[in-house]
């Protein structure tokens, strides 16, 4: 019996395997696939797809960078897109941005994650908002004109306020902080929704309760995604 050819195995702590077998190139169907010299993508190991960055390094604990698992269909997961625009590249790992505190842990000895040995427990539900970024109200803009946004999973038992304060909207004055929620329109338009202050008795309620839970999928046949214009002035 001939022996199985097995391809490059890596782990978190000890990195690619010494003396492995090289990982197979890829087929046609996946060619396309590959990223251009000195990009990240990913190469088929044993045929799976495997992540790799530039230089042959995997990222990881000791390469300052994070591990991202590579589903079986191809070298990216789906993201959110801009509607009526193609597909964007994955984003970026999250970095601490005082204008958005709640993209990151803030744990007790003053660091950003959760502490070595500790894990995260995650609330029950959530629900799906696409934050626009513009110095612009999006209702205000020229019909298809494409804007910066970023998506996230929301815990529904966040309150208006700590979504407010979670994205930057830290005024003083409670009244000048306001969440926006707007809707697409035809040919790329967009048309104010209903707003939020600071100041108002909505602030302290949950998002599930003003209708942002988890039947917000966006998925086809189900409730579009929450799409919000936060501001702080």
């Amino acid at each position: 019996m001939t022996s199985q050819t097995f391809g490059t195995g890596w782990n978190p702590q000890f990195g690619i395997d010494q003396n492995a077998n090289s990982g197979r190139p890829v087929a046609n169907a996946l060619a396309a696939a590959l990223p251009s010299p000195g990009g990240a993508g990913c190469y088929v190991s044993g045929g799976v797809p495997v992540a790799y960055a530039p230089g042959g390094i995997l990222p990881g604990p000791n390469n300052q960078g994070p591990v991202y698992v590579v589903p079986q269909n191809g070298c990216h997961h789906p993201v959110p897109v801009f509607p009526g625009h193609e597909n964007r590249l994955p984003s970026a790992h999250p970095v601490v941005n005082a204008d958005a505190p709640a993209l990151n842990l803030n744990n007790s000895t003053g660091g950003v994650g959760c502490e070595p040995g500790y894990n995260y427990f995650f609330p029950p539900e959530h629900t799906k908002l696409h934050v626009i970024k513009s110095s612009t109200a999006p209702w205000r803009l020229p019909e298809g004109m494409s804007m910066h946004f970023g998506a996230y999973h929301v815990p529904v038992s966040t309150t208006l306020t700590e979504l407010m304060t979670g994205f930057g909207a830290m005024n003083p004055l409670p009244k000048k902080n306001k969440v926006t929620e707007v809707l697409q329109g035809g040919s790329g338009k967009w048309y104010k929704s209903i707003t939020y202050a600071g100041d108002e008795d909505a602030a302290s309620k949950t998002l599930k309760e003003l209708g942002w839970d988890s039947t917000r999928t966006g998925r086809p046949g189900e409730k579009p995604v929450v799409w919000l214009w936060i501001t702080k002035d």
